[in-house]
């Protein structure tokens, strides 16, 4: 089930991720509580910086992922030593 965050859940500073793509990390910089949204930068893997705000329904703490993901080390450990 799946946790009901409020807007107090994410002060500034927080990392966090919208549930819609779990891979991309962003952090907090703000709240409106009037709208109940609150407002997140991350960079792109071309080093562009991006600033959006989203409904606290959208978002989840990164610490939260939890351990649903897994770490594969891909194949023979040799070719990493």
């Amino acid at each position: 089930m799946k946790k009901q965050y409020v807007i107090t859940d994410f002060p500034k500073g927080e990392e966090v991720y919208h549930l819609s793509n779990t891979t991309l990390k962003m952090v907090s910089i703000g709240a409106n509580e009037e709208t109940n949204e609150i407002t997140c930068r991350w960079t792109d893997k071309e080093g562009k910086t991006h600033k959006e705000e989203f409904f606290v329904e959208e978002l989840a703490k990164y610490s939260d992922r939890g351990s649903g993901i897994r770490i594969s080390s891909g194949g023979n450990r040799s070719n990493y030593w």
